[in-house]
């Protein structure tokens, strides 16, 4: 019975070694999961000696060896098709007949894209059509071909306008005095005579107001504003012009007014239908009083006043930052993908928090429709764009006081795809400001060009996220998990993979970050959990077991000759 005992003890030793040895072998495998193994003594007994406290035991078994499933380290690497997972989960692997489940995420693509192991199985997972991830297991391909352009067809800007901003000109703020230049913008002279036959200078004076295009005008005569009575020699009056761009009809007569040209003159500030009559366009300009005791009376023909183009803002040109506030460019697409720049630009319009809004592409203004051949704007004339007193936006409108009536709009840009100049892109302003501080803006916009797969990446969601040459990003799908209700009875399947038992029940399927998965670590692998400061002191324990129980066997083998020498 000794023999049996110690051969026993030798061969427990030895798997003891082996176990041990296994672990230190794979110390560097990647996902593996070392093994422990568990021993049972063993008795011999009968009926007649079972229960009896005297029996001795016949020796040592292996009554089994259990992984442990701890979490080994994580180690970064630099594939985005590594993966780790920080939690209980495996990752799903096709392995034929059946699934088998891992921890190492070493995976790689083959030459269709799918994702798969070293030894080829494909992972699972659930793939996305259209970016919306599906709901059934299969394996997880990554699609290379290159995705379409999408032309721009919804933007948004959100701009601040400095309220410190001048409109050009600046509105003259001070009281009007001929000796003080700083308080009118530009002047005429006109010489006349009294009834005497004495001369007489006249000196007209444009100071600009708070309204666009238009100044006060004020009138000297040798210098003197008032006369002998201390009345005036000119009434309140305001000139209104047009703007140095042009190109309106405003009073209906099928004649465009020049560029700066007088539009109305009158005692009150103009309002859209004063310049659509032209009030004060047929009468002169009169400047009267009594001056040293003579009556001096002069007149000034509304074709001799002169015009606003001396201080007036410079016709519009994205070339030239003096003709607005504030502009800037941004990158749009057309159906083909190819990039286009849309421009857009802000200019003061007097001191009523109103900005006259303009928009060009590739540096154009205007577009030849298709269907007319008429020239386009991209966006219409005179589009307007108001703030409240505390600089928050009013909202946008059609014509600009008092050239035109305000007319509330959703401001839309209209031929910006070239291949289809009958599209109509909405441009939404919310959010947009006048305050304090520097111009600034933000513009987004849903246009791209056509792209290649540039590479993927997986989030802490499992989600496998696509990046192309053109900077978007598209979901393909999502990693699968599995959780077992006993992982002491999943069944080694090799390459670091097991096979679900009736021992450690099914295999419950789900998704990365919920329940008790786990989430995943891009770009990392899980390191074999083996601590080969315990394994080395193992293989010592293992080995003195060995060589005790060939003692053992030694003793024994001496004592059974001793008996047999016997005479």
């Amino acid at each position: 019975m000794g023999f049996n005992t110690a051969l026993s003890g030798i061969k427990a030793s030895a798997d003891y070694l082996s176990v041990t040895g296994n672990n230190i072998a794979n110390s560097d495998t990647t996902g593996f999961k070392k093994s422990r193994i568990e021993f049972d003594d063993l008795y011999n007994t009968s009926v007649l000696g079972a229960g009896s406290g005297n029996s001795i035991g016949s020796g040592v078994s292996v009554s089994g060896v259990s992984q442990q499933f701890s979490s080994g380290t994580l180690s970064y690497t630099d594939s985005n098709l590594d993966l780790a997972i920080d939690g209980g989960g495996f990752f799903v692997i096709d392995a034929g007949v059946t699934n088998a489940y891992t921890r190492a995420g070493n995976f790689k693509l083959d030459e269709d894209g799918f994702l798969v192991t070293n030894s080829g199985n494909n992972v699972q997972g659930f793939n996305a059509v259209d970016g919306v991830v599906g709901g059934n297991l299969e394996d997880m391909k990554i699609p290379t071909e290159r995705i379409p352009p999408e032309p721009t067809s919804d933007m948004s800007l959100q701009v601040n306008l400095d309220s410190k901003t001048e409109d050009v000109p600046p509105v003259m703020r001070m009281d009007f005095d001929p000796a003080d230049p700083d308080t009118y913008n530009f002047t005429q002279t006109q010489g006349i005579q009294d009834a005497n036959g004495g001369s007489h200078i006249v000196t007209y004076y444009y100071a600009k107001s708070d309204l666009p295009n238009t100044y006060k005008v004020h009138a000297t005569v040798d210098g003197n504003v008032t006369d002998d009575t201390g009345a005036k020699f000119l009434g309140d009056t305001y000139a209104t012009y047009n703007s140095a761009d042009g190109g309106l009809d405003y009073n209906g007569d099928g004649i465009e007014e020049e560029p700066f040209q007088l539009l109305y003159i009158g005692s009150t500030e103009p309002n859209a239908v004063d310049i659509s009559t032209g009030v004060g366009l047929t009468a002169p300009l009169t400047v009267s009083g009594t001056l040293g005791g003579q009556a001096v009376t002069s007149t000034l023909a509304p074709a001799d006043v002169r015009d606003s183009r001396i201080s007036g803002r410079e016709a519009f040109s994205p070339l030239n930052p003096d003709s607005y506030s504030y502009g800037n460019t941004r990158t749009v697409y057309d159906s083909l993908g190819e990039a286009h720049t849309l421009g857009y630009y802000f200019i003061k319009q007097g001191e009523n928090n109103t900005y006259e809004m303009r928009v060009t592409m590739d540096g154009e203004e205007t577009f030849i429709d298709p269907l007319s051949g008429d020239e386009t704007r991209y966006l219409e004339r005179n589009t307007a764009v108001t703030f409240d007193a505390a600089g928050n936006l009013m909202g946008t409108y059609r014509g600009i006081p008092p050239l035109g009536e305000e007319e509330p709009i959703n401001l839309e840009i209209r031929g910006l795809d070239p291949t289809n100049r009958g599209r109509i892109s909405p441009l939404d302003l919310g959010g947009s400001t006048q305050f304090a501080i520097d111009n600034t803006d933000s513009f987004e916009q849903n246009g791209f060009s056509a792209g290649e797969l540039q590479g993927v990446s997986f989030d802490s969601d499992g989600l496998l996220v696509a990046n192309y040459t053109n900077q978007q990003t598209a979901t393909l799908g999502q990693l699968a998990l599995a959780t077992f209700d006993s992982t002491d009875g999943l069944v080694p399947n090799g390459h670091t993979a097991w096979l679900a038992s009736k021992t450690s029940g099914p295999a419950d399927i789900g998704r990365p970050n919920s329940g008790t998965f786990g989430k995943i670590a891009g770009g990392a692998l899980e390191e074999s959990n083996v601590d080969l400061t315990s394994e080395l002191v193992a293989l010592i324990e293992a080995q003195r077991n060995y060589q005790a129980n060939s003692k053992t066997l030694e003793t024994e083998n001496t004592v059974t000759q001793t008996i047999i020498n016997l005479r």
